[in-house]
């Protein structure tokens, strides 16, 4: 009855309020119920699709690898995190759609990214195995600045479509860090140094933790945050991002 109640709603808002593509130069009326991207643009993201990658980080391979192979990268600098994976490439219109969500307070494409991030997570991790969902936290000032925490937004609907808890508190951030974008690898781990705590750590000892976040570029925030959470007693750190910045 609530679910009829609330298809009849969406059509009535969809009628005075059409739902439009918001990939730029297209502009078509959204064919997805209840959702914003277009099924020709959603069908032409660029995904990050089966095939040879990193065993830690997910980084892709040119070819089909048969055994586990792990990048350069994660061999010279190990992170904290036991496996990352994302769901898209962070190319053609991934970083404008991302952008707008992150910085235009385009929020209601919220369950767009979340059907990704959820064909991600039951493809590349066990499900059943995560105890909590975990978004990487903003520092109270940026968030008051920016008004929500993107990667928050991200982590709610997967966690209640995964059926796992979503723990918002137990992973903090002391430290309003310099933005990311433009540092190098070595720059990003001395800004991270010491910029999250997990100021109780009951909750998070022993379990399975998946922590979300928006872009993975090299890495640093997640293994900055797994650190902390392996730290406190967490068992193991799984990551997911919706797009992948690859080298």
């Amino acid at each position: 009855m609530i679910d009829a109640v609330r298809n009849a709603l969406n059509r009535v808002a969809d009628l005075c309020w059409p739902r439009v593509c918001p990939v730029a130069d297209c502009g078509r009326a959204s064919d997805r119920p209840e959702r914003h991207i277009c099924s020709t643009c959603f069908a032409a993201l660029p995904l990050l699709e089966a095939g040879g990658e990193c065993a830690i980080c997910g980084m892709p391979v040119p070819a089909e690898t048969h055994h586990e192979f792990v990048c350069e990268a994660c061999q010279k600098e190990p992170p904290a995190f036991a496996r990352a994976r994302s769901a898209l490439r962070y190319l053609g219109p991934v970083p404008q759609i991302i952008q707008d969500f992150k910085y235009r307070r385009a929020i209601h494409l919220a369950e767009d990214f979340a059907d990704l991030l959820e064909a991600t997570a039951r493809a590349k991790f066990r499900a059943a195995e995560i105890d909590a969902v975990l978004p990487v936290p903003l520092h109270p000032h940026r968030l008051r600045e920016r008004g929500y925490n993107q990667a928050a937004l991200l982590a709610e609907p997967l966690a209640l479509r995964l059926n796992r808890r979503l723990d918002v508190k137990s992973l903090r951030r002391r430290r309003d860090t310099e933005h990311q974008a433009r540092s190098s690898g070595a720059d990003r781990r001395k800004n991270l140094h010491a910029a999250f705590h997990v100021p109780d750590p009951a909750f998070v000892r022993g379990r399975t933790l998946l922590l979300v976040d928006d872009v993975m570029t090299t890495g640093s925030t997640l293994s900055a945050c797994a650190k902390e959470l392996r730290n406190a007693g967490a068992h193991r750190v799984w990551c997911l991002t919706l797009a992948r910045a690859l080298r």
